[in-house]
């Protein structure tokens, strides 16, 4: 092949030769690399490698095989039920939001995916025409943005195996995409098509108003169409199997059983005592207890080898209300439903969901109504 040989993407084995299929298919060359992130490691990486000048076609292609495309020819792909995808960014959040990932993706005996995008002038300064002056720094430019991603994702999946061990690690056999685009663009467009059961994802240290909007996390949580469990950099780390109090927070939605189904489809596997709670005034007492009781019958009858309690939680505040309680009595995880919201709202009427995630160091799973 001839010379400006660039790196499209990296992708587990079974999907780098999808890849491949589909560029040969479109005339499109291609060389397939091994990419060993750990010396040693069963894990099977490809780096998928191409000629310069067919970068546009190339990423189109790419896009529609990691969902960020529609394609009218391309079959559905079932649901990963027992995959889990955790973004990262090298970030301290990051490692945790992956550390806890693994363990949750060890004992339901599910895929781990880890994913890093990054920025690369490739990808973003494509031409429109079919003739354009050639600018010799943008293929210098692209290559350091690939190498630094590859250096810096050698090191993260170095620490995380070392921190579980050889015999964990290759047990579990995490799969790996390192590509050129938008951090959020990729998330979504990948839980669009392949459906993973769980996406988890570190929430870093953003002293910014709740309301403000960009955060890539709340952008998740907003639009996933799967649940999203947001890992906070202040969390405290512990075992999974100390994991043991789960708070739902209910406003009486008609989504509730729906997000409390797909809650207990992930807690099914583990020892876990789930309260739905409501935060109410003094004057709505009767009506919302019996509400609460109703709720506790129906699952208790559906879900008979499980624990459950409901209760209602007085205050006026939801936001201090909720932080009060889940610092009083010891709360693992908060899970509730949002509803995707237009930019205007999101920017003047943030919703719980999106206050939460930037107020409190509890994780929360966020179901997406």
């Amino acid at each position: 092949m001839n010379e400006n040989l660039v790196t499209l993407v990296t992708l587990p084995y079974s999907k780098a030769h999808i890849l491949k299929m589909r560029l040969e298919a479109k005339a499109i060359k291609c060389e397939l690399e091994d990419f060993d992130l750990i010396e040693g490691s069963t894990t099977s990486t490809i780096r998928i490698k191409i000629l310069e000048k067919d970068i546009k076609e190339a990423l189109s292609e790419l896009d529609y095989l990691l969902g960020l495309k529609s394609d009218a020819k391309k079959e559905r792909t079932e649901a990963h039920d027992r995959q889990i995808l955790v973004p990262i960014d090298f970030s301290v959040v990051s490692e945790k939001s992956a550390r806890l990932a693994f363990n949750i993706a060890s004992h339901i005996n599910a895929e781990l995916v880890i994913m890093h995008s990054f920025l690369s002038p490739a990808k973003f300064v494509i031409p429109y025409g079919d003739i354009y002056p050639y600018d010799s720094t943008l293929l210098i430019q692209s290559n350091e943005a690939e190498k630094n991603a590859n250096v810096n994702f050698k090191e993260f999946v170095k620490k995380l195996a070392h921190y579980f061990g050889k015999d964990k690690w290759e047990a579990l056999k995490p799969q790996f995409i390192i590509k050129p685009g938008f951090a959020d663009e990729d998330i979504l467009g990948y839980a669009r098509d392949q459906r993973p059961k769980l996406i988890v994802i570190g929430r870093g240290g953003d002293k910014s108003w709740s309301g403000t909007v960009g955060s890539i996390t709340a952008d998740i949580m907003y639009n996933a169409p799967v649940p999203v469990l947001i890992v906070p950099e202040n969390m405290e780390e512990k075992p999974l199997a100390e994991f043991k109090e789960f708070l739902y927070a209910t406003n009486f939605d008609a989504k509730d059983f729906t997000a409390l189904d797909k809650l207990m489809d992930i807690l099914l596997p583990f020892d876990i005592q789930l309260t739905c709670a409501h935060v109410g005034e003094p004057d709505e007492n009767s009506w919302d207890l019996a509400r609460l009781e109703g709720m506790k019958d129906i699952l208790q009858k559906k879900y008979e080898n499980k624990k459950f309690d409901c209760k209602l939680i007085m205050g006026s505040d939801v936001l201090e209300t909720l932080d009060s309680y889940l610092k009083h009595e010891s709360i693992d995880v908060l899970a509730l439903t949002t509803h995707k919201r237009g930019m205007i709202s999101r920017l003047f009427n943030p919703s719980l969901a999106r206050k939460m995630v930037f107020h409190t160091n509890t994780p929360l799973l966020v179901f997406h109504a």
